[in-house]
This record gives C-alpha cells, sequence and structure tokens, in this order.
C-alpha cells in the first residue's frame, strides 16, 4: 500500500473515527503521531506465523531480500 492508497482508503471515513493499532498480545492501542516514522524495511523474508511478512533492513543485513522505505505506524508502549 502507498499513501495515496491509505489517504484514499482513509477518506471514505468520517474524519472523527479514532485510528488505532494492534496491541502487542491483543487489544488496541491508539495511534501516537510522533510513532509514525520513515523505516528502511526488507521485504518478505518474515518466515513464521508469529513474524511479520517484513523487517527492518539494519535488523536483517544478511538476508536476501528487497530493500524499501515504508512509513511505519508503530504502537505506543505502555508507559508512553
Amino acid at each position: 500500500m502507498k499513501i495515496a492508497d491509505l489517504i484514499r482508503i482513509l477518506q471514505t471515513y468520517p474524519q472523527d473515527l479514532r485510528v488505532v493499532v494492534d496491541g502487542y498480545e491483543d487489544g488496541y492501542d491508539d495511534l501516537v503521531e510522533d510513532l509514525i516514522r520513515v523505516r528502511e524495511i526488507r521485504l518478505d523474508i518474515g518466515e513464521n506465523w508469529w513474524e511479520g511478512r517484513h523487517n527492518d533492513a539494519d535488523f536483517t543485513p544478511d538476508i536476501d531480500g528487497r530493500v524499501t522505505n515504508a512509513l511505519v505506524l508503530h504502537r505506543p508502549l505502555k508507559d508512553q
């Protein structure tokens, strides 16, 4: 998904609708603007069901896979 795709999707919802991200184990957390960042990620390297499909490029330097930038909506930690 690209920024334009996300904007198009978000524009179909009420502007006062809350945006959340899934929590670590369960539940949901509020989206925090300071935790929205561009990160360099390596695509399609997750092998286990508990892993995300992609991972940080600098965390996986020895693994083959296409690297690209992505806007990441980080979930807040409990104490933030």
